[in-house]
């Protein structure tokens, strides 16, 4: 009989702990109430913030500014040379045509020359630029821009001095001087 009671105890105490187990251990006891969720404290919301609204109100005043229309010539001149130049980049007169254009459009970019940073109104200067020409169609002209400067022998170099830093800006891209058309040195036959 002690036996049966042993094996009887045995058997229960594995059946309570696989349970147990297949609950993942729990430590509280079955017969209290479970934890209430806590109360929030902050009362916060998502997309009302106030700050969010303020790049999508400087660009709607950059859009608006009657500065930005008189800079369409330029941004089309731009993306009109940037495509031709990617399209034919051996020719000489859409080189030259790309590089005045380009030149034309970053002139207005040309933020350094607004900074003073002795009044350290520099990042505000930067950033009123980077609002002005971040228009759809800027957005257009900088891959075209990119694009032209990566098919090569575009570089700084020819661009004014004074203009380099934005053109290259503009661009997202140093260039490469050596251009794709430049005919390589003939291999040596064996």
């Amino acid at each position: 009989m002690n036996r049966i009671a042993l094996f009887v105890g045995v058997a229960v105490s594995t059946f309570v702990i696989g349970v147990w187990a297949a609950r993942g251990f729990p430590t509280r006891s079955p017969f209290t109430s479970p934890a209430k969720p806590m109360a929030a404290t902050v009362d916060a919301t998502f997309g009302n913030d106030k700050t969010e609204q303020v790049p999508e109100r400087r660009t709607q005043e950059a859009i608006n500014d009657p500065d930005n229309a008189k800079r369409n010539p330029l941004r089309m001149e731009a993306l009109q040379a940037a495509t031709g130049y990617a399209l034919s980049p051996c020719n000489a007169s859409m080189k030259a045509n790309f590089v005045a254009a380009t030149t034309a459009y970053a002139a207005g970019y040309a933020w350094r020359d607004k900074c003073n940073p002795m009044f350290g109104n520099c990042e505000a200067v930067l950033e009123r630029a980077n609002v002005m020409y971040s228009s759809p169609l800027d957005q257009r002209v900088r891959a075209a821009l990119n694009e032209a400067f990566e098919k090569g022998g575009i570089s700084k170099d020819d661009f004014p001095p004074k203009l380099q830093m934005e053109v290259m800006t503009l661009a997202s891209s140093q260039g490469n001087p050596v251009s794709a058309c430049t005919r390589p040195t003939e291999r040596p036959r064996r």
